[in-house]
């Protein structure tokens, strides 16, 4: 109805060919000023090519497989080239490891009944419950929710090639007994999906909120702290469940921070510095149970230099310098836009 309306409309008006010559300028190619005319989906195409262009992925075998996510040099004109040390570098744990952490398994299904309706909620959105927290609205806060969103999807990105290297089996494959109450996703245990995915978006909200100089988001760090204790709880739900391991959570987190510090720091150009990070799995105490404080303080958002003992360190983390033309003009463009939504009025 809609299209035949439109046709005779133009039959009725349109009238005889027009004989003047428009005068029109070109378009302003690779221009953030184009940004606001396009629609939200076209947007997040350019934001995930902007994050998925700038890293490359390495894999290697030793006692077990470690998979490196690298940081690649952006400079206009050039070919691009990888930064001397890995963003991220995970080495999965043994399967012996693997094997006494299922003690953990048997442990926490004793508290399904209590966890089993966030962990069917949290299979498919973590946002809402981040909206729990803060004022998280599409009305309110479009933007955010857009940069998160480009977070997620390249958090999947690295995440799911993370995966794929290092193919670390799934608890239901140690033990009959296991019986999750969710289907298992068919991808590999370590890192865990959803560890990462909460550990970034928490970040990342908590650094806006940071940046925005409200008064209510910079007293003692509370926000910050809030934000890890529910991606903490997003993760542990997923060992509750019976689809991951502790240790998958760790790598998770580990994954889901550094990423959010590496996203910043393609965003703002405020950013001075951002976080290298080294998971070692085979030195990870397969008797602990997954901590996010041994990771990262809220309070200061930094991640931890080292965790574990002097003789047996499993993680590591150190700040690079940025480089040179390093944030994506598209991507500070969306990043200005979501920080001044935490900005309070009369700022």
């Amino acid at each position: 109805m809609a299209a035949e309306a439109l046709l005779t409309t133009r039959d009725g008006i349109v009238g005889a060919p027009l004989s003047f010559d428009p005068d029109i300028r070109a378009g302003s190619p690779n221009d953030p000023a184009n940004l606001p005319r396009l629609s939200p989906d076209v947007r997040s195409s350019i934001y995930m090519f902007e994050m998925g262009s700038r890293v490359a992925f390495s894999e290697t075998q030793g006692e077990t497989a470690t998979a490196d996510l690298w940081r690649l040099n952006i400079t206009e004109g050039q070919p691009p080239k990888i930064h001397e040390k890995p963003l991220v570098s995970l080495t999965a744990p043994t399967v012996a490891q693997f094997k006494e952490q299922m003690a953990y398994l048997s442990a926490y299904a004793d508290i399904r009944p209590d966890r089993a309706a966030e962990i069917l909620e949290q299979t498919t959105a973590v946002s809402p419950f981040l909206a729990s927290i803060a004022f998280l609205d599409p009305a309110r806060t479009p933007f955010t929710l857009e940069l998160l969103y480009a977070a997620l999807r390249f958090t999947n990105y690295c995440g799911m090639r993370m995966k794929y290297g290092i193919a670390a089996k799934r608890p239901i494959e140690y033990s009959p007994q296991v019986q999750p109450i969710i289907l298992t996703p068919t991808h590999g245990s370590l890192p865990s999906g959803h560890a990462t995915e909460a550990f970034i978006t928490a970040r990342i909200l908590w650094k806006l909120m940071r940046a925005s100089d409200a008064n209510q988001y910079n007293q003692d760090g509370v926000w910050g702290e809030m934000f890890m204790r529910l991606a903490s709880r997003i993760a542990t739900n997923r060992t509750i469940a019976g689809v991951h391991f502790p240790v998958d959570s760790v790598a998770g987190a580990i994954l889901g921070l550094t990423l959010a510090d590496y996203v910043s720091a393609i965003c703002d150009p405020n950013v001075e510095g951002l976080t290298s990070a080294e998971f070692n799995g085979p030195a990870f105490p397969a008797t602990e149970d997954f901590d996010w404080h041994s990771l990262y303080d809220a309070k200061d958002d930094h991640q931890c230099a080292h965790a574990g003992s002097s003789d047996g360190q499993w993680m590591t983390s150190e700040t690079q310098s940025t480089t040179p033309n390093m944030v994506s003009p598209p991507l500070a463009w969306l990043w200005k836009k979501a920080q001044s939504e935490w900005q309070d009025v009369n700022i």
